[in-house]
């Protein structure tokens, strides 16, 4: 009968593996829904230490770690979102920025994001119409500076 002690350290070598895989992802995403700073680097501490806990658990498939981390990371995220008080007011809705954050900003292919939000591609695209509206009809509203050199 094996150790269980002994496994561990390979255990931890191959989960270390997968977050420097995947911590780059994971930053970015958590820093385009929550801004630079410390929301962004809790929300993708607490994504690798559940990710950690399933992976313990031998409920983590390797082969779709990635999706697992995007998804975890959205939760973390939307957690730590709904606990901070913006300083702001948002022009899109949590769902809208998700689908924005994962298109345009980590640019995945919309099959992909469908995979992740467990959603349609038609919806999403449909989603993605509204956000690209709300975006143009934001920007109308905004002053647009004259700065002149002179």
């Amino acid at each position: 009968m094996p150790d269980p002690v002994s496994l561990q350290p390979a255990s931890e070598a191959r989960f270390a593996e997968y977050v420097q895989k995947y911590s780059r992802n994971v930053c970015a995403l958590s820093s385009l829904l929550l801004g630079q700073g410390t929301g962004a680097e809790e929300a993708t501490i607490k994504t690798f230490a559940a990710l950690y806990e399933l992976y313990l658990k031998k409920s983590l498939n390797p082969q779709t770690f990635s999706l697992e981390a995007y998804r975890e990371c959205i939760q973390q995220c939307s957690r730590l979102a709904q606990a901070q008080k913006p300083c702001y007011a948002n022009v899109l809705s949590w769902e809208h920025q998700l689908v924005q954050a994962l298109r345009y900003g980590m640019v995945l292919p919309l099959p992909e994001i469908s995979t992740i939000l467990q959603r349609s591609v038609p919806d999403l695209k449909a989603q993605l119409r509204q956000v690209r509206e709300q975006m143009a009809a934001q920007e109308i509203l905004l002053p647009k500076s004259s700065l002149t050199a002179g």
